[in-house]
C-alpha cells in the first residue's frame, strides 16, 4: 500500500517537521475529526529565537529540536512491583509521566489495623516518584462500596464509624499533602452506600469540604465507573446519572475541582459505535469541569482488538478540550487485576500490540524537527508543548545543546536560545 509522510513547513522559517506516515487510503471519519481537535487544541505555534551574547537575532543558524518530555499528563498506576524490580521502573519512565497508586493509598492499605497507620509503601513511591519528576495523583480517601471497607469498620455503630472516617481524613489528607497534586475523594459513589448510608447523604458533602480545609492546593475528584463504555455486569453506562450526581454535590457545596472518569473497557462493541466515547465525554464536559480518564484498561483475547480501542479512547480522549489527562490503570501483564491480556507489554517486557500502539501514539503526538533561522533569528513551527533539547548550529559549525520549555496553552509562544561563544 502506498504510504505519503504528513509534513508541515513554516517557509519562512525554512522548517520541516516528520511525523509518522500514514495510509493514503480513506481514514474513518471519527478519527479523521479527532486528528483535526488534536491539531487545534494540542498543539500550539512555537517560535524559537536565536541571540548572540549581545542579543542580537543571528541568522542562518541551524536548529535541531527534539521533544524529550510531554506537557499533557499521559500516566498510569503504580504498585509495589516498583520497590522490587528496576525494569519495571524503567518501563514506567519511558512509557508515562504521571502515576497514580494502584492501591497503596487507600484505607485498607493504610490501616489494615484500626489505629495503626502505615504509609511507608506508598511513601517509598512517592519519594521514587518525587526523584523522577513524576506527579501523584491521591487514589483514594474513601471509597464508598462496603466490600472494599477494612474488614475491622463493618461492626462499628454510627458514633464509631464518624470517628475513625475523621480520623481517616485527617491522618491521609495531612500525611500527602504537598505528595499529591489531585485526591479521589470517595471513589464510586454511584455504586456503594456505605458510609451515606450509616451517617447520612451529607457526609459526602462534608467529605470534600474536609479534605479542602485540610490541603487547600490539592485538587478534588469524584471518580466512577460505567461512565464511558457500559461496565461489566452491567447493560447500560450511566452517564447521565453521574452527571446528575456531581452536579447535586456542588449545588450542595461540595468543592469539586475534576471528574475522574475510569474508563474500563469490557465487552461493549465500542469499535463498532465510535462516535459515543466522545458523546459519553461531552455529557460530562457539560458540568464545565476538568475530566481525567483515571483508569483506563482492555483485556480481550485478541491483540488487535486490544489495541484498537486503546487508540479509540485514547484518540477520543485527547482531542476533547475538556479531558486533562489520561491514566492507564494496567500497562503490565505481570501485575495486572484483568489478567494476562490487558496492557502494554508481556510478563518478559516485549510489547503487545497495544504496547506497540501506544508508542506510536506517543511518537505521532511529539516534536521533533530541524530548520534554519530567518533573517529575524528565528524559525516556527507547530508544536506539542512540553520539554525539548534543542542543538544549535552555527555557520562557522560551532555547537551546542541547550533545553527549552514549551509550556500548555494557546497562542504563539516564543523561546530565546543564545548561539555558542566564539560566534
Amino acid at each position: 500500500m502506498r504510504e505519503s509522510w504528513r509534513v508541515s513547513a513554516v517557509l519562512a522559517a525554512g522548517w520541516i517537521s516528520l511525523c509518522v506516515p500514514v495510509s493514503l487510503a480513506q481514514e474513518p471519519s471519527w478519527r479523521t475529526e479527532a486528528d483535526a481537535r488534536i491539531r487545534e487544541i494540542r498543539q500550539r505555534p512555537a517560535q524559537v529565537r536565536v541571540v548572540d551574547g549581545q542579543g542580537r537575532p543571528q541568522a542562518g543558524v541551524a536548529v535541531e529540536a527534539r521533544q524529550i518530555r510531554k506537557a499533557f499528563p499521559f500516566g498510569a498506576a503504580m504498585s509495589t512491583a516498583l520497590l522490587r524490580n528496576a525494569q519495571y521502573g524503567e518501563f514506567f519512565k519511558s512509557h508515562f509521566n504521571w502515576a497514580v497508586f494502584e492501591n497503596e493509598s487507600k484505607w485498607y492499605s493504610n490501616e489494615r489495623v484500626r489505629g495503626k497507620d502505615d504509609y511507608a509503601a506508598a511513601d517509598a513511591m512517592c519519594q521514587w516518584c518525587k526523584g523522577n519528576g513524576i506527579p501523584v495523583r491521591g487514589h483514594c480517601i474513601f471509597w464508598e462500596p462496603e466490600k472494599w471497607q477494612p474488614r475491622w469498620m463493618l461492626p462499628l455503630d454510627a458514633a464509631q464509624l464518624r470517628a475513625v472516617v475523621e480520623h481517616r481524613m485527617d491522618s491521609a489528607v495531612n500525611h500527602f499533602r504537598g505528595k499529591f497534586v489531585h485526591w479521589d475523594v470517595d471513589n464510586e459513589m454511584l455504586h456503594g452506600t456505605f458510609f451515606s448510608g450509616r451517617l447520612g447523604e451529607d457526609i459526602h458533602v462534608w467529605m470534600y469540604k474536609r479534605a479542602r480545609e485540610l490541603d487547600p492546593d490539592v485538587k478534588l475528584y469524584t471518580n466512577e465507573f460505567n461512565v464511558l463504555s457500559v461496565d461489566k455486569d452491567f447493560n447500560e453506562v450511566q452517564t447521565d446519572e453521574y452527571v446528575a450526581q456531581v452536579r447535586r454535590l456542588r449545588e450542595q457545596g461540595a468543592p469539586i475541582d475534576g471528574v475522574g472518569i475510569q474508563g474500563h473497557v469490557w465487552s461493549e462493541d465500542i469499535l463498532a459505535h465510535p462516535e459515543v466515547i466522545k458523546q459519553r465525554l461531552d455529557k460530562v464536559a457539560a458540568l464545565g469541569l476538568p475530566i481525567w480518564i483515571s483508569e483506563f484498561d482492555v483485556a480481550d483475547a485478541d491483540e488487535k482488538s486490544n489495541a484498537d480501542k486503546l487508540e479509540l479512547v485514547y484518540r477520543t480522549a485527547y482531542s476533547h478540550p475538556a479531558v486533562e489527562g489520561i491514566i492507564m490503570w494496567i500497562f503490565w501483564a505481570g501485575n495486572s487485576w484483568r489478567g494476562p491480556n490487558a496492557g502494554l507489554a508481556e510478563r518478559d517486557w516485549t510489547l503487545t500490540d497495544s504496547g506497540k500502539r501506544y508508542e506510536a501514539l506517543m511518537a505521532e503526538w511529539s516534536t521533533n524537527a530541524s530548520g534554519t533561522t530567518n533573517a529575524s533569528g528565528i524559525v516556527a513551527f507547530p508544536a506539542y508543548p512540553g520539554d525539548y533539547a534543542a542543538t544549535l548550529t552555527t555557520s562557522d559549525h560551532l555547537s551546542s545543546r541547550q533545553t527549552f520549555t514549551l509550556p500548555l496553552g494557546k497562542g504563539p509562544q516564543m523561546v530565546t536560545l543564545q548561539v555558542p561563544k566564539g560566534n
